[in-house]
């Protein structure tokens, strides 16, 4: 039988989150690469205390295939009460039968996350955007998929980062490439460093107060590139912010992408192809820290 790239990555984040929930510690290939790739200092020390998060959201599509695909940089600081070995989370993914089980729930988007953390702003400020995207006020967690570039917390993302060409590759370009959307999002302009060190192909540029871009946010920009699949990354940032655009901006970001279409078109994937070599560092900073 024929696996697919989103079972595949599923199954090897449900292996080694198990395996590291029970009292191990390992780390298979490509992972050491991976965790060595990001020199974080300080605050943006990466923590092996808790356990990694590569994503968040169906994966696999067991409930509701994603309608919105989102990058992140990591999975933020480490909330030892949540993530550790004997967190509330690590309770919850025995309880549920895996990680990716676990990640189709929207873990903090409801209690005791919300209880115990208050609102995930980070989080919320995502799943609007999903829902002003895809012009569906009902759209919820289960519309919108999560990958992190880093799987491993930390309190900031403030550091050398050399993007490990093959593990995004697949672990993050792979499984997006089944998924039928066309485009897929990343806010903050270290996502537009990203995707320079990843080696994308740049295939857009819109400019706020530009001729197809009539947002008048000051100094908002927004570059597409190619991804290996065909599908596009779409990178909007502004200075001193990193998250998604308010409801009116997004409304502008769709007319200069999608023609002010009804409908967001849904497409049928290609057969992933290799990807880009990453050479270049990344030194990111975000105002917008996720705080997942």
């Amino acid at each position: 039988m024929t696996t697919s790239a989103r079972e595949r990555v599923a199954a090897f984040w449900d292996t080694h989150i198990a395996a590291w929930l029970s009292g191990e510690d390992p780390m298979p290939s490509p992972l050491p690469e991976w965790f060595e790739s990001y020199k974080g200092v300080g605050p943006g020390k990466p923590i092996l205390d808790g356990f990694p998060e590569p994503y968040h959201g169906d994966l696999l599509g067991l409930e509701h295939t994603p309608r919105v695909v989102v990058l992140g940089l990591n999975p933020g600081e480490y909330r030892p009460q949540f993530q550790s070995r004997n967190g509330i989370f690590a309770k919850e993914i025995e309880k549920h039968g895996s990680f990716s089980n676990w990640a189709t729930t929207g873990p903090y988007n409801r209690s005791p996350w919300e209880d115990e953390m208050g609102i995930n702003r980070y989080y919320q400020a995502r799943l609007r955007f999903t829902r002003n995207w895809l012009q569906d006020p009902s759209a919820s967690h289960p519309d919108l998929l999560i990958f992190e570039s880093y799987p491993w917390h930390s309190k900031s993302f403030r550091g050398r980062f050399k993007p490990p060409h093959e593990a995004i590759e697949q672990f993050v370009w792979q499984p997006i490439a089944e998924l039928p959307v066309r485009d897929v999002f990343a806010f903050g302009k270290s996502w537009h460093v990203l995707a320079k060190a990843l080696r994308l192909t740049e295939t857009g540029a819109f400019d706020a107060g530009g001729p197809e871009y009539s947002s008048s946010a000051a100094g908002r920009k927004v570059r597409t590139h190619a991804l290996p699949s065909g599908q596009r990354l779409v990178v909007v940032w502004q200075p001193g912010y990193a998250g998604p655009p308010s409801a009116k901006e997004t409304a502008l970001l769709r007319g200069a992408l999608v023609g002010g279409a009804n409908d967001v078109p849904n497409r049928t994937p290609p057969r992933p192809r290799a990807g880009a070599s990453s050479d270049p560092a990344l030194t990111p900073a975000s105002p917008e820290q996720p705080s997942t």
